[in-house]
């Protein structure tokens, strides 16, 4: 049985815990309104799938209970915005790195006011902190999140994001925390999956349903020619899709069709 650690129970996390040493778990960020969680499943599905890579043997039915004893304490439905964090560690022992025989999971769930968000328009950065490709963390929402910390420290008061490339001259795949998304033509342009430290859940289910919103689909990185001609959108799961006002010192256009599938996007997912 994992070992369970609710807000407002004075928590504390100890100091041989896996997650905290060795980056040794996999977490979620859900928005959660009055009407319940946005893209329950998909958020499910990947934190399953990041415990089952690394080897934390936290299931479908460990999962359903904590979700009856959140929705139990009114952390999936709370009377106004927020975003739960749930926090999923391979618990406590160990020598060194190596994990003990028997693993023991942590779920450590936390509820914060929703952030702010702007959604007039962005002001983001091109960081020069590179970004590893997703083929060490599977795509996961890995505890490891050095790279994005380091990105995040570039970022200068007013400066809402942080872009990454993944190597010199490869052009720009990801935010410090949203998918990179441009709408060229009729054509919705976004990095391709297997490019992303995160595969996010938002960037799925609008890849998905793109063809409802009137957009063919082309993966790959994004250039500067992209933001400066047809305009940049970022986004997740907790604040939707919000536009790129400005990129450093230049102002980011914006056209029809972004426009259109920023409202069409968030209010569907009940995020504007």
């Amino acid at each position: 049985m994992p070992e369970w650690i609710w807000p407002g129970n004075d928590p504390v996390v100890p100091s041989d815990d896996r997650g905290l040493a060795y980056g040794h778990g996999v977490f979620e960020t859900l928005r959660v309104t009055p009407a319940g969680p946005v893209l329950l499943e998909a958020h499910r599905e990947r934190l399953l799938a990041g415990c089952h890579a690394l080897g934390i043997p936290f299931d479908a039915d460990g999962l359903d209970a904590w979700q009856q004893q959140a929705a139990e304490r009114g952390l999936l439905a709370p009377q106004a915005p927020a975003v739960l964090k749930v926090t999923v560690t391979a618990g406590s022992g160990g020598r060194g790195y190596r994990p003990p025989d028997t693993v023991s999971p942590r779920v450590i769930s936390a509820l914060v006011p929703a952030p702010s968000v702007p959604r007039e328009g962005a002001r983001v950065r091109l960081c020069q902190q590179p970004l590893s490709s997703m083929a060490a963390g599977g795509g996961y929402k890995t505890l490891a999140r050095l790279e994005q910390v380091l990105a995040s420290a570039e970022l200068s008061d007013g400066e809402f994001e942080g872009l990454m490339a993944a190597g010199a001259g490869s052009g720009w795949v990801e935010g410090t925390r949203t998918c990179l998304f441009s709408v060229v033509d009729g054509t919705l342009v976004t990095p391709p999956r297997e490019q992303l430290a995160v595969a996010g859940t938002l960037r799925e289910w609008v890849v998905r349903n793109a063809g409802r919103f009137g957009l063919a689909v082309e993966e790959r990185a994004l250039l500067g020619a992209d933001f400066r001609n047809h305009g940049l959108l970022l986004g997740n799961s907790v604040m939707g899709l919000v536009p790129v006002s400005e990129c450093g010192d230049s102002i980011v256009p914006t056209n029809v069709e972004a426009t259109r599938l920023v409202d069409d996007v968030n209010r569907e997912l009940g995020l504007g």
